[in-house]
């Protein structure tokens, strides 16, 4: 995954997984308090912002894969996780992370 440019799937697909999921978090949590919740689909809207809405069953899938594959990263680091109900967690090192001038270098950091 190379950070590639564009819209679409393969798009979504060629960017690297710890830049997009630094730069995916703080979108969906820049304004969210330290343990307060936040939708999952904050994430969805961010990923069809920037690569376009997945067109076909395929796509969808493909997309679904890659925001599991974020929040796993979130997850590893410690930075937020998902709740048993289905929304997810600010934690004390997202917080920080929030702040960061580089959150790609931060998250690779706590990973």
């Amino acid at each position: 995954m190379d950070g590639s440019s564009g819209t679409g799937v393969e798009a979504l697909l060629g960017e690297e997984i710890v830049a997009l999921a630094a730069s995916t978090f703080v979108v969906a949590f820049t304004d969210v308090g330290l343990g307060r919740e936040q939708a999952r689909d904050r994430v969805d809207k961010e990923l069809y912002r920037r690569f376009g809405k997945p067109r076909g069953s395929d796509a969808y899938y493909a997309y679904r894969a890659v925001i599991l594959q974020i929040v796993l990263v979130w997850e590893r680091a410690g930075i937020a996780a998902r709740t048993a109900s289905g929304p997810l967690i600010l934690l004390p090192d997202g917080s920080r992370l929030l702040d960061a001038t580089d959150a790609a270098r931060e998250l690779r950091a706590l990973l």
